[in-house]
């Protein structure tokens, strides 16, 4: 991580979630990732594919990520999940978005990326859609302990690693579960919501990334 005067400027820091907030995910990774991780279970595992997929979903469901359910379950090597799961592929037709680039150019402050993915593959989808070298870092489920979001755990990892309070994040994410715990330790938080479902999980709610207004957040709130 980079050594940045931001954090004597007390300027607000802008963290994101990776899979539907900064791109569509169910569009261009999820539906092949799914697969991925059911061949991981069916090959690890000994399963059938239907059995697989019932044990990912399951998973999902109750402890948040298919890979906290193998942890607590089964004697897996987490680093080779998800690398398995994450293969070069799988980012390979994510596009460009030269409108995230200029909305992140104009944030008034550091941008990071807060994943339950692996840096590898966070890193290769900034890279597809141009913005890269805007993110000063990926938090991801390594750094969190292989303790993902939602839980508390992943979140003081994250605060940890970059030396500031919670009231100083803001955090945008797609699913609620994920902002009530940013919420609960303190960050401000945005949901995004493509359906526009009310919520009472975030202080901020937009249908998409780019309408939230930057000047929601001043840095002089921060000061």
């Amino acid at each position: 991580m980079r050594l940045l005067a931001w954090r004597r400027k007390a300027l607000p820091v802008f963290l994101f979630d990776l899979d539907n907030t900064l791109y569509d995910a169910d569009r261009y990774c999820f539906p092949w990732m799914h697969t991925h991780i059911n061949a991981f279970l069916m090959r690890e595992l000994g399963l059938e594919p239907e059995a697989a997929d019932q044990l990912r979903r399951h998973y999902w469901r109750r402890y948040g990520t298919t890979l906290a359910g193998l942890l607590r379950h089964h004697p897996v090597d987490p680093r080779v999940f998800l690398e398995a799961i994450h293969p070069p592929a799988l980012s390979a037709d994510v596009p460009e978005n030269m409108p995230l680039r200029h909305w992140l150019i104009r944030l008034p402050g550091p941008i990071y990326v807060f994943t339950n993915s692996v840096a590898s593959h966070a890193w290769r989808v900034l890279e597809r859609l141009q913005v890269a070298d805007l993110v000063e870092d990926v938090f991801d489920m390594e750094s969190a302990g292989f303790q993902g979001k939602p839980h508390h755990h992943a979140y003081r990892q994250v605060l940890r690693r970059l030396r500031i309070p919670a009231w100083r994040c803001v955090f945008f994410d797609d699913t609620l579960v994920n902002l009530r715990t940013a919420r609960w330790m303190g960050m401000q938080t945005v949901h995004i919501e493509k359906k526009r479902r009310r919520a009472r999980s975030a202080h901020q709610q937009v249908r998409a990334l780019l309408s939230w207004e930057h000047c929601a957040v001043s840095p002089k709130t921060f000061r």
